[in-house]
């Protein structure tokens, strides 16, 4: 008796792997371009005194306040445009300034494609949601210089500072 017990358990175990069947799926993905990056106007403070400790502050109208000369012809908000977005896309925008060897500057920024209007602070990523349409968006770029280390008269000094746009 125990010889069929032994035979019918091995006929069950072989059975089973015969019932097997299997389907086959697919995986998808949405491509996109990466967004584009244009200055359409570079930012410049204009003229600052040459002391260490100056500090120039510019509003997002452009207006410049403190250790610098508002009469300057040279004074320009900065511009930048963000386009070959995706419509309704969710992102966030980073602009970080930083110092070079004299200056160090701290940007503020207003970003806009003329539905939804968002400001940052330096370094603080904003989220911000593309409209149905996925117009382009433009960044006003204003913010604070500071002198760290005296200037010469005459020279020109710059910063870099960074426009990151991260998709949700």
């Amino acid at each position: 008796m125990n010889k069929k017990i032994l035979v019918s358990a091995a006929l069950a175990l072989s059975s089973t792997t015969l019932f097997a069947s299997n389907q086959t799926f697919q995986a998808s993905i949405n491509g996109w371009s990466e967004p584009t990056f244009a200055e359409t106007n570079a930012l410049h403070f204009g003229k600052i005194r040459l002391a260490s400790g100056s500090t120039c502050t510019m509003d997002n109208a452009g207006a410049v306040t403190g250790d610098c000369d508002a009469s300057d012809a040279n004074i320009q908000l900065g511009g930048i445009t963000v386009s070959g977005l995706a419509p309704n896309s969710a992102m966030n925008i980073t602009v970080s300034g930083s110092s070079s060897a004299n200056l160090t500057f701290a940007p503020a920024t207003t970003a806009t494609d003329g539905t939804s209007t968002e400001t940052t602070a330096n370094g603080v990523a904003t989220a911000f949601t593309t409209d149905g349409s996925a117009s382009d968006i433009t960044i006003n770029v204003y913010g604070q210089m500071s002198v760290d280390t005296a200037l010469t008269a005459g020279a020109d000094y710059s910063v870099d500072y960074t426009v990151d746009v991260s998709f949700q």
